[in-house]
């Protein structure tokens, strides 16, 4: 059986938020359910191979708008809303996990992502109506709120500083990839892909093809494909959300040093591994640390990924060298001396 949701809308944001896609994956003689919905701002499309497969999705897609309910600082009933009002809040066992594991990337990175950057992200609002670009003396005023250090967990009991405010957006669809693999597992499903935006997972044997999206290029167009076997791929890049002002674009990947969207060589970041958090959170901090200071932060977390520099080469951790094939000639494999 197959669902399908018709819309001008939901093709619309399907082609704006896609960066990454499974070109082949089941086989033509299995029973397939597909179906795309909507949460997280992103399209969620899933293809399960399953004995009641429709019950999963729905379940699934449940899940992840729980998971946006509790976590996303946007809804004013969430728990996170209710952490940035009041500065002191007693959270979910599920929501502490998620601050606890999101708090050690911080550490790790050296603060270069930092949950505590809601104040620079509403600043800001990039890719929505309310876009403006700050003043530069309100950015260094902001900037002094934004230390992941100040956040205390002690058992549920989740305290900010007093100017601070959650965002979790840079995990936030890496984490609905976690719950959506669980339920797989949970029923025995046989294989499944569930993509949501930038992040997928790979459920079940075998090897996944994903093609990484050319980020100089339209959403059907993409620059390499890596076959690789069941894990977690999240995309972050400069072209994945962006405004514009007197002809400027300005992408969303915000400095938690310069409060401007983060000023590198690279185009765009994919992070393969074994967690959903972490591969979505990981590809934000290795966009913002850049390709050098991202290998030690990889070896950390056990992650392989694959940087596209705005030379348009491309540099792999050796874990993907034998699983990547550059798919477009505008872009070649860099290669040491």
């Amino acid at each position: 059986m197959q669902k399908k949701k018709s819309g001008i809308a939901v093709a619309v944001v399907l082609a704006a938020v896609i960066l990454i896609v499974v070109i082949y994956d089941f086989s033509a003689k299995k029973k397939i359910f597909e179906d795309t919905d909507f949460a997280m701002g992103a399209v969620i499309s899933q293809k399960i191979e399953a004995s009641g497969g429709e019950k999963i999705a729905e379940e699934i897609v449940e899940k992840i708008k729980d998971v946006e309910n509790n976590i996303s600082w946007r809804i004013e009933s969430s728990e996170i809303a209710e952490l940035n009002k009041n500065k002191k809040a007693t959270l979910s066992d599920e929501t502490v996990k998620y601050l606890k594991e999101l708090l050690d990337v911080c550490e790790k990175s050296n603060g270069q992502v930092d949950l505590t950057v809601g104040n620079l992200v509403n600043a800001w609002n990039i890719g929505s109506e309310n876009f403006r670009v700050p003043e530069e003396n309100e950015l260094e005023t902001i900037l002094e709120s934004v230390d992941y250090k100040k956040v205390k967990i002690e058992n549920n009991l989740v305290s900010v500083g007093a100017n601070q405010s959650i965002d979790l957006g840079f995990a936030g669809k890496g984490i609905a990839c976690d719950e959506a693999k669980e339920i797989l597992q949970k029923h025995k499903a046989e294989k499944g892909i569930i993509s949501v935006g930038g992040s997928l997972c790979l459920y079940g044997e075998g090897v996944f093809n994903v093609g990484i999206r050319n980020p100089l290029g339209d959403v059907n167009d993409y620059m390499a494909v890596l076959n690789i076997e069941e894990s977690f791929v999240s995309t972050s890049g400069n072209y994945e959300r962006f405004s514009e002002k007197d002809g400027k674009k300005y992408h969303h990947i915000l400095s938690t040093e310069t409060g401007y969207p983060t000023d590198n060589n690279l185009l765009s970041v994919t992070i393969v591994c074994q967690s959903g958090l972490l591969s979505d959170a990981l590809s934000t901090a290795c966009y913002c640390v850049g390709y050098e200071n991202s290998l030690p932060l990889l070896e950390i977390y056990n992650a392989e990924a694959v940087f596209i520099f705005d030379d348009n080469t491309v540099k792999i951790t050796d874990g993907l060298k034998e699983k990547i094939e550059i798919k477009n000639d505008g872009f070649e494999l860099w290669k040491e001396n």
